[in-house]
């Protein structure tokens, strides 16, 4: 279970809603998937170094950003495994090589983004791409409900992928 400690409305809350049994390990792996996630949840060690003990800061408006990527990474595995199933996973799995790769061409050319933009690019571009195998099954597209989640969370021309 994370403890948090929402900085702007000085209050402590629990979340237990992750995959795993040890929080540490949980934040490190997910935010290899998307880096912003060390800015959203700052970890703060507890006097004694226990990492059984740490807890972690954040916003209110960065806690809800983080909860989004974590849900929308469920999203996205769900996905994924479908496409496993109608392809193969190794196919599934070069989905999000190349929507990782897009999001380094993204970065490198337009700076001006942030790390949260750019995960929010990654998983626009992952579901882009799961639309389009997913289409020829007669599966609604899912990037409107992306956009609709992620509204007033960035920027109009990064919640449309347009620059």
């Amino acid at each position: 279970m994370f403890e948090i400690y929402l900085t702007d409305v000085q209050k402590k809350v629990q979340f237990k809603d992750y995959p795993g049994e040890h929080p540490v390990k949980f934040v490190l792996n997910f935010k290899k998937i998307f880096p912003s996630v060390m800015e959203l949840m700052l970890p703060v060690l507890p006097e004694n170094e226990n990492l059984e003990e740490m807890t972690w800061e954040s916003t209110t408006k960065d806690f809800e950003v983080f909860k989004l990527l974590l849900s929308g990474w469920g999203v996205i595995e769900l996905r994924l495994n479908a496409i496993a199933q109608y392809k193969d996973r190794k196919y599934a799995d070069n989905l999000v090589k190349q929507a990782q790769q897009k999001r380094k061409d993204f970065s490198k050319m337009h700076s001006m983004l942030s790390t949260v933009d750019l995960d929010y690019l990654f998983m626009h571009e992952v579901h882009g791409l799961i639309d389009a195998e997913l289409v020829e099954l007669g599966e609604k597209f899912y990037l409107p409900v992306l956009r609709d989640l992620w509204k007033g969370k960035v920027s109009a021309k990064v919640l449309q992928a347009t620059f």
